[in-house]
């Protein structure tokens, strides 16, 4: 089932572990119009979807729904920071290929 905008921006604030008021405070406005955003009853505009998927690591397309894919976007990281999301990426598929391996049956 295809997430709508206030569902992808929930989960990604709650993911991002943000408060609604945390979210509202980097986008200058209050924290009810977030709520309205996520209860699906206003939709932000052209303005703070840009921003939005800047605080939240993600593309507008993913956010209005034009792709399903989760991108994480890292352009304004410092190469460090770029550096240690890429290692942590990485450590993290090598746990699920172990974990996959692991639950795999065994070779005939």
């Amino acid at each position: 089932m295809k997430k709508s905008i206030n569902e992808r921006i929930h989960d990604l604030r709650e993911r991002s572990g943000l408060t609604q008021s945390d979210l509202a405070i980097q986008l200058g406005m209050t924290r009810s119009g977030v709520n309205a955003w996520e209860m699906g009853i206003s939709k932000p505009s052209l303005e703070n979807l840009v921003i939005l998927s800047r605080i939240l690591h993600t593309t507008t397309d993913y956010l209005l729904g034009n792709n399903n894919e989760e991108t994480i976007v890292i352009n304004d990281f410092t190469p460090e920071e770029k550096e240690m999301v890429m290692r942590m990426v990485h450590y993290i598929e090598e746990v699920h290929q172990l974990k996959c391996k692991k639950n795999s049956p065994p070779a005939k």
